[in-house]
C-alpha cells in the first residue's frame, strides 16, 4: 500500500537558508524566474506550505483520534479489530469473529494492517516486559491513531486535489503562509475547501474510526489526485487532423511523457485496486472515472497512428492498470489464503450474499431516497446549501489558471457522485458511510460557492496608477461564526457525548479486571508464577481480597513475559465456557444488550477476562420464505427477557442454557428488573437466590436520545454477590 504521508515534491536548487523564501517582490533576484510558481510564491515557500500542512494535519487527526469517545455502529470493532486481534495474538485470544469471516465476504486485507500493528507494537513491550496493563492501555488506542494517520492523508489530498483543480496558491500555510498573508493576493478557495474538510462534523465523527469505509475514502481521494486527468480532460477536444495545430496539440497532449507522471498512474492504479478490494462498490466511482477516456476511444475522436502520444497514452494506461491490478489480486488472494486457509474471492462472496440472497436486508431496508433525504445532510450538515447551490450554478474562481479544465473535471465529479448516489440507491440496506468516500468530492464541488458566499474581491490602487492590487475581504462574518461554533458542536456531541457509556463501560470492566484478577507484576492471581509466589508466602494470600500492591514479587522476568503473553491474547465464539475441573468456569462479564452494542477483545483485551454476549446472526441457513419468523438470541432475550434466562443460562451448575451466570453483567437500565427478579427469585429480599444480592456498581448515562428503545437509558453495571 502506498505510504499516505505526501511524496516529496520535486527539489529545487538554491543556495537559500532552509527557512522559506519571503514573499515574491522581496526574492533575491539572482535566483531564476523558473523558481517562480504561479501563485507568484517561490518554489520553496510551496514547498515548506505542504509540509507545515501535512504536519498540522497529522498532528490534528491524531488529536481528534483520542477525543472519540461514542459508539456509531459494529462494524467499526467486529469487521477490523476483532479479526486483527485474531490474527495477531492466534485463535485462542478471545476475538469475536462475526458469521461474515466465516462465509468469507470481507477481505483480509483490512484487518491484516492493524493486525501487523498490534504485533509490530506489542512485541517489544513484551520483550522490554512492560506491564500488561500499560500494553493493554496501547492496544486500545493503537488502531484509532493507526486511522489518524489516514484519516490526515484524506484531508492532505483533497487540499492537494483542490489546487489541481483551481490552481496552486492557498492561504493556508500552518507556519510559513501565515507569516505572509498581506502579501498574498490569492482566492481563498483552497482555503476554505481545506477548512470544510477539517471543521466537518462528520470528518471528525468517523474519518478515525477503523471502518474500512474511512480507509476507503482515504484511499479514493488520494488514488484520484494522482489520476492522470489530462487524458480525460483533453479527450472531448478535437482538432481538425492533418493540420500543423493538431499534430502540435498531439505532442504536447502526451501525458506520460516523463516517468514521474508514470509513476503517479502506478500509485492512483494501486490505492484504487485496494480501494475497491475493501469495499466492491468502490467500482462505481472508477467506473465514472475512466468512462471519459473510454468514450474518446470512439472512432473519430481520437488519432489511429500509434506513434501519437495521445495513443500511446492509452497502451501505457492500458499496460499499467493490467499490471497493477494484477498485483493487487495477487497480493489480496494470497492474504486471504493464509487468512481463510482455503482459495476464496471474497468481493465475489460479498456480492453473492448481498445481491442473490439478499441477506444484507436482515439489518434494515431503507427507502430509495434515504441517501438523498438522510445520507446526504448527514455527510454535508451545515454544508448542504452550498452543494445544492453548485449543482446548479458552476463556480470558477478568476485566478483558476485553466478554466476549460476546472470545469470539465467539476461536471466528472458531479456526474460520478450522482451515478454512485443512484446506483446505491436501488439497493434496500442502505447507510450513510456507504457514500462517505463523496464527501471529499463534495468539498470540491462545495468550496467555490462557499468561497464566493463568504468572501469578495476588490481592486485597490497601487502607487503606480496603470496597475491595482486584488484585495479578498470576509464578508457575512457573523453568519460564518455562527456555522463553524455549530459545527464543532455538532462535533463535540458526536464525539464525546452521544453513545458514550457502551465505550466506557469496556474501559470500567477491564480495569475492574486489572484490580480484581492481576497481582503488583500483571500476572494473573490464578496463574502457575502467582502461585508460586503464595506457596512460599501464604500469609500474604488472602483469596477475597485484591492483590496488594506493595508486595515485590520475586519472579523470573522470563516466567513473567511468557505468562503475560499468554494472558494477553478464548475461542472464536465470544460465550466462555472453558472446562475447570469438569465444570464450566464462571466468566467475568456478560453482556445483557442487543447484540455489538460494544467493542468486544479490542478493548477487554485480557484472554482470561472471560465474556459472553447475546448474538444476532443472520438466518443464513434459511429459505428466503422461512427468514420472516427468525429470532436470533437477542430478539429471544427482548421477546420474553424473564423466559430466556430461565431456559438459556447456567446458575451456580443449575441449569440447562449454554450461558453461564457471570461475576458481573452489563445492560440498559431498562432490563434491570427482569435480571433482578431471575437471579434474586422475586423482589428484593423477598425468595433471594441463596441469599445472593444483586448490587449495582457502577452508571453512566449513554444518550439523550436514541431510536432504539432497547438501548434507551444508562448503561449499568450489577455485581453479583
Amino acid at each position: 500500500m502506498s505510504n499516505p504521508i505526501p511524496p516529496s515534491t520535486k527539489e529545487v536548487k538554491s543556495s537559500s537558508p532552509t527557512i522559506p523564501s519571503p514573499p515574491p517582490h522581496h526574492l533575491n533576484h539572482n535566483l531564476s524566474n523558473s523558481d517562480i510558481q504561479e501563485n507568484g510564491l517561490h518554489a520553496l515557500v510551496n514547498i515548506q506550505t505542504a509540509k507545515d500542512i501535512w504536519t498540522f494535519l497529522l498532528v490534528f487527526r491524531i488529536f481528534n483520534s483520542f477525543l472519540v469517545k461514542t459508539f456509531f455502529q459494529p462494524d467499526e470493532y467486529f469487521q477490523a479489530l476483532e479479526p486483527a486481534w485474531e490474527l495477531a495474538f492466534g485463535e485462542g485470544s478471545g476475538a469475536w469473529i462475526t458469521w461474515e469471516w466465516h462465509y468469507q465476504l470481507r477481505s483480509s486485507l483490512h484487518p491484516t494492517l492493524f493486525a501487523a500493528a498490534y504485533y509490530l507494537i506489542d512485541k517489544p513491550m513484551e520483550f522490554v516486559n512492560f506491564f500488561p496493563q500499560f500494553r493493554a492501555e496501547v492496544l486500545a488506542v493503537l488502531p484509532n491513531i493507526i486511522q489518524a494517520i489516514f484519516a490526515a492523508a484524506c484531508d492532505y489530498y483533497t487540499w492537494k486535489m483542490a489546487e489541481k483543480m483551481y490552481g496552486l496558491g492557498s492561504r493556508t500555510g500552518y507556519v510559513t503562509v501565515c507569516l505572509y498573508l498581506e502579501y498574498l493576493e490569492e482566492w481563498k478557495t483552497n482555503l476554505h475547501q481545506l477548512l470544510m474538510s477539517v471543521l466537518s462534523p462528520w470528518n471528525w465523527f468517523c474519518s478515525t474510526r477503523t471502518f474500512s469505509n474511512s480507509l476507503e475514502t482515504s484511499l479514493t481521494i488520494t488514488a484520484l489526485y494522482f489520476w492522470p486527468w489530462d487524458m480525460a480532460i483533453h479527450s472531448g477536444e478535437k482538432i481538425k487532423e492533418g493540420t500543423k495545430e493538431a499534430s502540435a496539440a498531439s505532442i504536447s497532449r502526451g501525458v506520460f511523457r516523463i516517468t514521474e507522471s508514470v509513476n503517479h498512474l502506478r500509485y492512483s492504479l494501486l490505492l484504487a485496486g485496494i480501494a475497491c478490494i475493501l469495499r466492491p462498490t468502490n467500482l462505481l466511482i472508477w467506473f465514472c472515472v475512466i468512462m471519459p477516456i473510454i468514450m474518446s476511444l470512439i472512432p473519430g475522436v481520437s488519432p489511429k497512428t500509434t506513434k501519437s502520444p495521445i495513443t500511446q497514452d492509452y497502451i501505457i494506461l492500458l499496460r499499467e492498470a493490467m499490471l497493477c491490478g494484477s498485483i493487487i489480486l495477487i497480493i489480496s488472494a494470497i492474504s486471504d489464503r493464509l487468512y481463510f486457509g482455503e482459495w476464496t474471492f471474497p468481493p465475489y462472496q460479498w456480492l453473492h450474499f448481498n445481491i442473490s440472497q439478499n441477506l444484507a436486508v436482515f439489518y434494515g431496508k431503507n427507502d430509495w431516497h434515504y441517501f438523498f433525504s438522510q445520507g446526504l445532510p448527514l455527510l454535508l450538515l451545515t454544508y448542504l446549501p452550498f452543494t445544492i447551490l453548485s449543482t446548479f450554478k458552476t463556480y470558477s474562481p478568476s485566478t483558476t489558471p485553466n478554466p476549460e479544465f476546472t470545469s470539465n473535471l467539476q461536471t466528472i465529479l458531479t456526474q460520478l457522485s450522482g451515478v454512485m448516489i443512484f446506483v446505491l440507491s436501488t439497493i434496500s440496506h442502505k447507510e450513510v458511510r456507504f457514500i462517505y468516500p463523496l464527501l471529499p468530492i463534495l468539498f470540491l464541488l462545495t468550496a467555490p460557492s462557499i468561497t464566493s458566499f463568504f468572501t469578495r474581491e476588490t481592486q485597490v490602487p497601487t502607487k503606480n496608477p496603470s496597475k491595482s492590487k486584488t484585495e479578498t475581504k470576509t464578508i457575512r462574518k457573523s453568519l460564518l461564526t455562527i456555522l463553524i461554533l455549530l459545527n464543532i458542536a455538532l462535533a463535540a456531541y458526536t464525539t464525546i457525548i452521544h453513545q458514550s457509556a457502551v465505550i466506557s463501560v469496556t474501559s470500567f470492566i477491564r480495569h475492574k479486571y486489572e484490580t480484581e484478577m492481576l497481582d503488583a507484576q500483571g500476572i494473573p492471581l490464578h496463574s502457575p508464577d502467582a502461585y508460586t509466589y503464595l506457596k512460599h508466602y501464604p500469609a500474604s494470600f488472602d483469596e477475597n481480597a485484591p492483590p496488594s500492591l506493595n508486595i515485590n514479587y520475586d519472579i523470573k522476568k522470563e516466567e513473567n513475559s511468557q505468562y503475560a503473553q499468554k494472558m494477553m491474547g478464548s475461542s472464536r465464539n465470544p460465550d466462555w465456557n472453558e472446562q475447570e475441573n469438569g465444570n464450566a468456569a464462571k466468566p467475568f462479564v456478560g453482556f445483557l444488550m442487543p447484540c455489538h452494542s460494544t467493542p468486544w477483545r479490542s478493548q477487554l483485551v485480557y484472554k482470561g477476562l472471560g465474556a459472553w454476549a447475546l448474538g444476532c446472526e443472520p438466518p443464513v441457513h434459511l429459505e428466503v420464505g422461512e427468514r420472516e419468523g427468525y429470532r436470533d438470541e437477542a430478539d429471544r432475550f427482548y421477546d420474553d427477557p424473564g423466559r430466556f434466562l430461565r431456559e438459556e443460562m447456567v446458575v451456580d451448575g443449575e441449569g440447562v442454557g449454554k450461558k453461564v451466570w457471570p461475576r458481573y453483567v452489563v445492560g440498559f437500565e431498562g432490563v434491570e428488573k427482569d435480571v433482578r427478579e431471575f437471579y434474586e427469585g422475586g423482589v428484593e429480599g423477598e425468595g433471594a437466590r441463596k441469599g445472593k444480592k444483586m448490587k449495582e456498581i457502577w452508571r453512566e448515562r449513554n444518550t439523550q436520545w436514541i431510536d432504539d428503545w432497547r438501548r434507551s437509558g444508562d448503561v449499568v453495571v450489577w455485581e453479583f454477590v
